[in-house]
């Protein structure tokens, strides 16, 4: 899983992934691959252990035209996905299998990592 890539539509907001190479087109037009950029303020995410699963919570604005719209957690075999929508307070629980990276996609900055 750890070459993982993430496509988001521009016009749908549809979400697709690829483990490999892909040549991925959503309402009629090609997209390519997100790159992730390392998380930094105001994008960070504040990820807390909590017994044996991570809780990710963030203060980060919610609205229609500004949100985070996907948080993953991406470990070396495993991928796990939670959609997010807006208005919504950001607050996942994932099952924590070690070391990876938590993404997520913000609508209006792209897509970002942290490191777990």
């Amino acid at each position: 899983m750890r070459n993982l890539s993430f496509y988001v539509c521009p016009q749908c907001s549809n979400l697709i992934t690829a483990t490999g190479d892909a040549h991925i087109s959503c309402c009629g037009k090609k997209i390519e691959a997100l790159v992730a950029a390392k998380a930094s303020a105001p994008h960070l995410l504040t990820i807390e252990t909590v017994e044996h699963e991570l809780y990710v919570t963030s203060s980060h604005e919610m609205r229609k035209d500004h949100h985070i719209s996907f948080v993953a957690y991406v470990t070396g075999d495993k991928a796990f996905m939670i959609r997010q929508y807006p208005e919504w307070d950001l607050s996942v629980r994932f099952q924590k299998f070690g070391h990876g990276k938590i993404y997520f996609y913000c609508s209006n900055h792209g897509l970002f990592y942290q490191l777990i």
